[in-house]
């Protein structure tokens, strides 16, 4: 593989690292940003037209030079123009107190545990005494009876809030991932709407939200089970949001999540059960564009109605490109492929590139497309059930190889038995698939729909009871694990320079490799060093309830008190599991709800929460005392007790 063949990979490295580099990029203007792009382009233009003038290739570092720069810069210029920021009328941007505001219903309704959500678009606000211009999307939380359907026009009263950061260390940045999705707010409006007619807005999404709606009431009649309804619903449509928690965590810890996230897998089944019935290459030329126009609308009607997930958009893109390639009888490179789906997906929305499944789609297909070949050829079986075994096992390790620290980074987990699971899962799949394509089609058609579904349904039953057996063995996965971004880079290099040895082997590569295998150590050595001087109490801004942790080098003791689950998982667990200490205890307190004396060890000192008003004692030695605001710890200024319960305290003590 010569990276020269490949020129659309070139592009989008260097489209992406403007995407990357936007954030550090604060001080350009739009006019800044134009002014930088024409000079780009005229340069480049120039040099071209002077190569064609004297029919000569010069400038051969510096035509590259200009071409990767002007890539560069409009991956930044796309960034700059998609975000809310830039955009003076956007509702983030308003100085002004919103009253109410007019917007239309873009999203259908979402089943909460306490209300419906819906996503719509703003189109005027007003602050109580004039009308003002206004854009943006924000999520509003209901309790109508009657739901709101896509395309409604409403008017809503009140002011939207400001979706919240995260108000403890290693809680999922909710806010951030809201903003990378252009989304700034969201306002529970119970039932203070008023509806005021209705519009086509997005007619094709719209369409295919209705078409959904269908197929999902004929699996509800269909499929009586609930958990094989809830995998059916997953699997075929890509609705997971609903999915009952011990389902979901038996497929993650199996490593089988991937087949309920539709992705290039399911796109990739309904690319290739066409061409099991007619070759296209073996058709006349409008015959095969026919043919192959009728397959890019059904697999771009398919992603549309799973709704255009980062890993759909990614398969169907690609798959498009192939075929429209093999209108001509082309054999066309996969990796160009890849290479401008990619491209092409940023150009539309650069922001997918912080999307977890835009990474892990093309992460997976890059291991995929690289080692499995590498893999397989390792074990030449003469047993075909067994070969169709390796193949499919091969394909799980090459995913993994270079997944690994993606999944690790998000999730801090690693499916100990992947290929078991992959064994069961992907043949499982492909077989749910096979009969449940044809359900989603003749949903409607009674007697076909109860066969189809039946079938489905038991499949179904059969696949999530191979799961569970899978979870259930021990050490089904390893948990709490941690990596950081240059972790992951470094990472990156070894499988890149790894590859590189075993298909062009050189000296080099292999000094490299064991060159990055001791910076990691040193690094991680390094990240280690705070952690052997530091005693830090932490109190965790935990809603009602109070959880403590006091972590003096490589112990940890653990308290907590009216921590409801929900805030115990996601605002407590991740920095607990972050520290992972060679040994944990108990803290010993003493007390009621609103009045709590916590005793630390070895008779350092003590903790009083009095509601939610914390006071040290005064033998309690401090160093200085911090508060987790915007993503890291300042310094909190406090003379007598210290308000709790909005966000995370940490006391670091001599």
């Amino acid at each position: 593989m010569q990276f020269g063949e490949f020129p659309f990979l070139r592009y989008v490295l260097f489209f992406i690292l403007g995407i990357l580099i936007y954030p550090y990029l604060g001080f350009m203007s739009k006019e800044s940003y134009h002014s930088i792009l024409l000079l780009l382009f005229l340069g480049y233009s120039l040099l071209i037209g002077l190569n064609l003038y004297f029919k000569r290739y010069n400038f051969k570092v510096l035509v590259p030079l200009l071409a990767y720069m002007l890539l560069l810069v409009l991956g930044s210029y796309f960034m700059f123009s998609k975000d809310i920021q830039n955009n003076a009328d956007h509702i983030s941007q308003q100085k002004v107190i919103i009253k109410g505001y007019l917007a239309v219903v873009l999203g259908a309704d979402e089943q909460k545990p306490n209300s419906i959500a819906n996503r719509v678009s703003l189109i005027s606000g007003n602050d109580g005494e004039k009308s003002i211009p206004l854009q943006g999307e924000i999520l509003i939380y209901h309790r109508s009876e009657t739901g709101l359907q896509p395309g409604e026009i409403l008017w809503i009263s009140g002011t939207p809030q400001i979706i919240t950061p995260p108000s403890n260390p290693g809680e999922f940045n909710y806010q951030r991932f809201m903003i990378r999705q252009q989304i700034s707010h969201q306002h529970f409006i119970n039932e203070k709407f008023l509806r005021l007619g209705k519009v086509n807005q997005q007619p094709i999404e719209n369409f295919f939200l209705k078409v959904r709606a269908s197929i999902l009431q004929g699996m509800d009649q269909q499929i009586e089970d609930p958990k094989a309804n809830q995998v059916a619903k997953a699997l075929l449509l890509g609705q997971k949001k609903n999915m009952d928690k011990d389902l979901s965590n038996a497929y993650a810890a199996t490593g089988a999540m991937h087949i309920l996230a539709v992705s290039g897998l399911h796109v990739g089944i309904v690319y290739g059960f066409f061409f099991l019935f007619i070759k296209p290459y073996r058709l006349p030329v409008k015959k095969r564009i026919i043919y192959l126009s009728f397959i890019i609308l059904l697999i771009w009607g398919y992603a549309f109605l799973t709704g255009m997930s980062p890993s759909v958009m990614r398969a169907a893109t690609m798959f498009s490109l192939m075929a429209l390639a093999q209108m001509k009888s082309r054999n066309p490179s996969v990796f160009n492929a890849i290479a401008l789906s990619a491209l092409l997906i940023l150009l539309f929305d650069p922001f997918l590139i912080y999307a977890v499944g835009f990474q892990l789609s093309y992460v997976a297909l890059l291991g995929i497309l690289l080692f499995q070949p590498l893999v397989v050829n390792l074990w030449h079986p003469k047993n075909k059930l067994i070969e169709y075994a390796w193949q499919i096992s091969s394909v799980g390790i090459a995913a993994q190889l270079t997944t690994f620290p993606v999944s690790v980074y998000y999730f801090h987990i690693f499916p100990t038995y992947f290929i078991f699971s992959n064994l069961v899962a992907i043949p499982g799949a492909f077989l749910i698939m096979s009969f449940g394509v044809p359900f989603m089609l003749l949903v409607n058609v009674p007697l076909v729909a109860g066969v189809l579904g039946w079938v489905v349904e038991n499949l179904i039953l059969i696949l999530n009871k191979l799961i569970f057996f899978i979870n259930q063995l021990p050490n089904a996965q390893l948990s709490g694990l941690q990596l950081d971004e240059l972790a992951i880079l470094i990472y990156a290099v070894v499988i890149a320079l790894t590859y590189l040895l075993i298909t062009v082997p050189k000296k080099w590569q292999l000094y490299s490799i064991m060159t990055c295998i001791l910076m990691f150590g040193v690094y991680r050595f390094v990240l280690l060093l705070p952690s052997m001087e530091r005693k830090e109490l932490i109190i965790y801004g935990a809603g009602e309830g109070i959880a403590v942790d006091y972590i003096p080098i490589n112990v940890a003791y653990y308290w907590q008190n009216g921590v409801n689950d929900s805030n115990f998982s996601y605002k407590v667990l991740p920095n607990r599991k972050e520290k992972v200490p060679e040994k944990v205890f108990g803290l010993m307190a003493f007390g009621h709800k609103d009045s709590i004396r916590i005793y630390l060890p070895e008779r350092i000192g003590e903790l009083s929460f009095v509601s939610n008003q914390l006071t040290a004692s005064q033998n309690l030695d401090i160093k200085f005392i911090q508060r987790w605001e915007q993503g890291g710890w300042i310094e909190y200024h406090s003379q007598d007790s210290i308000v709790v319960g909005a966000a995370a305290i940490k006391i670091t003590l001599n």
